[in-house]
C-alpha cells in the first residue's frame, strides 16, 4: 500500500497494513513491510515485535513504590497506569497481583483476588499511600516468597514477571534476594521515575534489580505523566523467559505511513497502538528489535489520535527530525516534530503544530521539501484534505522555514485537496524542487493533480499546471 525510499535512492521499503493474525481469542489487524536494496534483491521482512502473540500463561506482579518522597498525584498516576495495563490485557492469558512497598511491603491483591474479580478499579479501590522509606529488596523478597506461590493463585508452569515502579534508590541491600528471584525464574522489569535517576549511580541501582540484559529491562522516565503513556514501549520488555522476548499484540494496526530511510534508520508509523493513540516504531539492531516512540501527552488526550498516520524525515540546521501526523487528535488534527540525537539515539518532542478546523484531518499527508537542493529541508507541507469552506474542499499548509497555504480551484467543496502530496524533483528546469498535490475527489471523483513550482526556499502559491 505504501512505498518509500531513502534520500540517496539506495534502499526502498514497501508496506501493507492489513495482515490479520489470531492471538488467544482475538483477531488482530497489523501489517508487514519489506526492505529492498537498490536492485530490489533479497528483501528483508519487518514485522514489529508488538505483533508477536504471547504463548502460555503469565503471572505478573506490580511492585509499586509508596514511599514518602512520592507526591499523592504521582502515586495516583501509578495506580492509573496499573489500571490501564490490566484493562488492556483483560482478554489475554495474563493474571495480575499488586504489592505496594515502603518501609514494609503490603499485598494489595493477589492472583486469587484477580481471578475472582478481574476489575482493576475494584481491586485497587482500597489502596492508600503508605509513606515511608524505600525498602525495595525487602519488597522483592515478599513477592518471591509470598506472592509467587500456589496458595496465592500462581499457576503451574506460568511465566513469572515483576514490574517494579519506583521514584528512588533502595534504602536496603540485596542480601541474596535477586539470586532467589533468578532461581525461581522471575523476570524483573525496573522502571525508575523522576530526577533521582539522572545519575549513573542511581541507574546502577535499577540495573541491580532488573533482569539481564539490563538495557532491555530498565526504563528511566523523567515524569510520572510519561508512565501513563508508556504501556506499548513496556511490552517489548516484559515477556522474556530464558532470554526469549515474547511480545503481546495490542491491536497495533501497522500504519502504511513511514519515513524515508536515513543513515540506516527505519521508522514506521503504528496508528493503532495504545488504543489508536498511535506512535512510531524505530527498527534497531539489524531489524531484530524496535523502540516505541510516542508523545508525553496525557494518554486520555491522545486516544484515537492516529499518531504516525503520516511520517516524514526532515534535515534542518544539521538536525535529524521526524514529522508525524495525528489527523484525529482531539478531532482537529496535529503534527508532532521529534528530534533524534545521533549520539544517544534518544527521541525528543520539539514542536507540535495544531490543526485549525474540526474534522479537517490535518496531518493526514506530509511532504518535506528541499527546494534549493542544499540538503536542508526548507518546507514541510501538511495536508488537511477534509478542510471545508463554502467553495473549496481541502487545504495544504506550508510550515518550517516558510509559511503559506495552498488551495485547489473553487467549486469542489468535497475535492479533498491535499490528500496526497509529493515532491517531483525539478520539472521546470530552474534548479528548484517542484511539488504535486492530489485532489482525488474533484471533477466528480475523477480527481486532479496540481503542480506547484519552487521559488527561492518556498513554492509559488499559485499552481502552474493542473492535470
Amino acid at each position: 500500500m505504501t512505498l518509500a525510499s531513502d534520500v540517496r535512492g539506495s534502499k526502498m521499503i514497501a508496506c501493507g497494513p492489513g495482515l490479520a493474525e489470531h492471538c488467544d481469542k482475538n483477531l488482530y489487524l497489523s501489517g508487514i513491510c519489506y526492505l529492498f536494496d537498490a536492485k530490489l534483491r533479497n528483501p528483508e521482512s519487518i514485522k514489529t515485535g508488538y505483533q508477536k502473540c504471547l504463548k502460555g500463561n503469565v503471572d505478573l506482579v506490580f511492585l509499586f513504590d509508596g514511599s514518602e518522597s512520592m507526591k499523592n498525584r504521582d502515586f495516583s498516576n501509578i495506580t492509573e497506569f496499573m489500571i490501564g495495563v490490566m484493562d488492556g490485557l483483560h482478554n489475554s492469558t495474563v493474571h495480575f497481583a499488586a504489592v505496594q512497598f515502603s518501609s514494609s511491603p503490603k499485598i494489595e491483591f493477589d492472583f486469587n483476588d484477580y481471578t475472582r474479580n478481574p476489575n482493576p478499579r475494584a481491586l485497587l479501590k482500597g489502596v492508600t499511600h503508605m509513606k515511608g522509606i524505600t525498602n525495595t529488596f525487602k519488597a522483592i523478597r515478599c513477592v518471591v516468597d509470598q506472592v509467587f506461590i500456589p496458595e496465592r493463585g500462581m499457576r503451574k508452569g506460568s511465566n513469572k514477571v515483576i514490574i517494579i515502579i519506583t521514584d528512588g534508590v533502595a534504602s536496603d541491600s540485596d542480601n541474596g534476594v535477586i539470586a532467589s528471584a533468578k532461581k525461581k525464574g522471575i523476570l524483573r522489569l525496573a522502571i525508575g521515575i523522576g530526577h533521582y535517576f539522572n545519575t549513573e549511580e542511581a541507574q546502577d541501582n535499577l540495573r541491580e534489580i532488573a533482569s539481564e540484559p539490563t538495557d532491555q529491562f530498565v526504563k528511566v522516565l523523567a515524569t510520572f505523566e510519561e508512565l501513563r503513556g508508556s504501556f506499548n514501549d513496556l511490552q517489548s520488555k516484559i515477556y522474556a523467559i530464558e532470554a526469549l522476548i515474547l511480545k503481546l499484540l495490542l491491536s497495533s494496526f501497522f500504519s502504511p505511513c513511514l519515513s524515508p530511510l536515513w543513515q540506516g534508520r527505519v521508522v514506521l508509523g503504528a496508528v493503532g497502538a495504545d488504543n489508536w493513540a498511535g506512535g512510531l516504531l524505530e527498527q534497531q539492531k539489524g531489524l531484530a528489535s524496535e523502540k516505541f516512540i510516542t508523545t508525553p501527552s496525557v494518554r486520555k488526550e491522545m486516544e484515537g489520535a492516529y499518531l504516525g498516520y503520516a511520517l516524514k524525515f526532515l534535515q534542518h540546521q544539521q538536525r535529524e527530525l521526524y514529522a508525524a501526523g495525528a489527523p484525529r487528535y482531539q478531532h482537529v488534527g496535529r503534527v508532532l516534530i521529534f528530534e533524534v540525537n545521533s549520539s544517544t539515539t534518544n527521541w525528543t518532542l520539539k514542536q507540535d503544530i495544531p490543526g485549525q478546523q474540526i474534522g479537517s484531518y490535518f496531518g493526514a499527508a506530509l511532504c518535506s521539501v528541499d527546494v534549493d537542493g542544499d540538503k536542508e529541508t526548507d518546507l514541510l507541507l501538511v495536508g488537511a484534505p477534509q478542510y471545508f469552506t463554502e467553495m473549496r474542499g481541502g487545504r495544504v499548509y506550508g510550515t518550517l522555514v516558510c509559511q503559506g497555504e495552498l488551495t485547489g480551484d473553487p467549486g469542489y467543496r468535497l475535492g479533498r485537496f491535499g490528500a496526497a502530496i509529493t515532491d517531483l524533483s525539478d520539472i521546470s528546469g530552474d534548479g528548484l524542487m517542484d511539488v504535486a498535490v492530489g485532489a482525488p475527489s474533484e471533477d466528480e471523483e475523477r480527481g486532479a493533480v496540481y503542480i506547484y513550482y519552487g521559488h527561492e526556499k518556498t513554492l509559488q502559491m499559485q499552481y502552474i499546471i493542473k492535470l
